[in-house]
């Protein structure tokens, strides 16, 4: 793959996509700001900004960006397929918002706004970094599999994102009950915002059945959707359809 290639393939995914993420820190910034101005501490608005926000956000933007394609006829025609196009523009997705949550959960850290529990402390500081990391890339991963796979099973851009939005919405109403039913808690997608805030005196076994454990789970499920999804943007009939039809 040539760079010019991949410049290309950026510049058409849109200001709109590649500004999406940046636009949200700056917002979560302005807003903690607001809430240490009022002697509120910011770092559950904060986290709620990594952890919730973005991955919607993203998920939203990834089912809208390889679910539909102006162009879809001609590129399944060509020797460089359609599935080549929607991996490029996929990890470009993805990149960026693995850099922005990054630095945007390191820059909390390191204002000491994350605050992990105490049996914690004599962990290593490369596990705890782990550990943080799993707060965001869990639901990102999770949220960008499911927005895409809906996308492309339903074949419309606004139905999938409106049933990610329900499932976002059905997350924060329902918290408490997913997190206490053992068949719908490997879903639990927003324990450190919602479940349990903040979560310094949690015991070690509440802390790796609602925390921890989830997290690998949200992990593997999105993985199993993203080979659905590949197998899906093979069918080419299909894709053609929705295109069409959207």
């Amino acid at each position: 793959m040539s760079f010019d290639r991949l410049y290309y393939e950026i510049k058409l995914l849109g200001k709109r996509t590649l500004l999406t993420p940046l636009i949200l820190v700056i917002g979560f910034i302005l807003l903690a700001l607001f809430l240490q101005a009022r002697q509120i501490n910011p770092a559950r608005a904060l986290l709620g900004g990594v952890e919730m926000m973005l991955p919607i956000a993203m998920g939203a933007v990834i089912g809208t960006v390889l679910a539909q394609d102006s162009a879809l006829e001609i590129q399944l025609t060509v020797a460089s397929k359609y599935q080549h196009t929607a991996l490029i523009r996929f990890s470009s997705i993805l990149i960026l918002s693995i850099i922005v949550a990054m630095l945007y959960i390191n820059c909390m850290a390191s204002l000491n706004l994350i605050y992990l529990p105490t049996f914690m402390q004599s962990w290593s500081p490369w596990l705890k970094f782990i550990i943080i990391q799993s707060l965001w890339l869990a639901p990102l991963l999770w949220c960008l599999a499911v927005g895409l796979c809906f996308s492309l099973l339903i074949q419309s851009q606004t139905a999938g994102v409106a049933l990610l939005g329900g499932i976002w919405i059905a997350e924060i109403v329902f918290k408490d009950f997913i997190a206490l039913n053992d068949w719908l808690r490997p879903a639990l997608l927003f324990p450190a915002t919602l479940l349990k805030f903040p979560a310094t005196d949690i015991m070690p076994a509440d802390y790796y059945k609602y925390f921890l454990d989830t997290r690998l789970e949200l992990i593997g499920t999105a993985l199993v959707l993203f080979v659905l999804s590949w197998f899906l943007l093979h069918n080419t009939e299909r894709m053609l359809k929705g295109n069409t039809e959207e």
